[in-house]
């Protein structure tokens, strides 16, 4: 249990600042969706000129990572019927953006 509590620390402590740097005006920032193909599917659309790189986690600490030239990428293999949690980084403002899907 204090392992957990303290890489949840470590991963505030990552986290926090950047968004704090997310709070730019961009407008091209990655869509997040649930993936239409197989379940534990998170669909990444990324804006036209952009790249982003971004890792997702479920509930049960399952990490995914990809890295997404503009179009539409996966990140696939997630639990199913879980909320998964992405974070991408990026070349341009805002350079951070996260968000949260719940996959079937």
């Amino acid at each position: 249990m204090k392992k957990l509590a303290a890489r949840t620390a470590i991963a505030t402590a990552v986290i926090a600042p950047a968004m704090v740097l997310a709070a730019g005006t961009a407008s091209a920032v990655p869509a997040l969706s649930v993936g239409a193909g197989a379940s534990g599917t998170v669909t990444v659309t990324v804006p036209a000129g952009e790249n982003w790189t971004c890792f997702g986690f479920d509930s049960g600490f399952n990490l995914k990572t990809g890295a997404f030239a503009p179009g539409v990428g996966t990140l696939s293999g997630f639990a199913k019927n879980s909320t998964v949690t992405v974070f991408c980084f990026g070349g341009t403002p805002p350079f951070f953006f996260t968000g949260s899907v719940t996959v079937k």
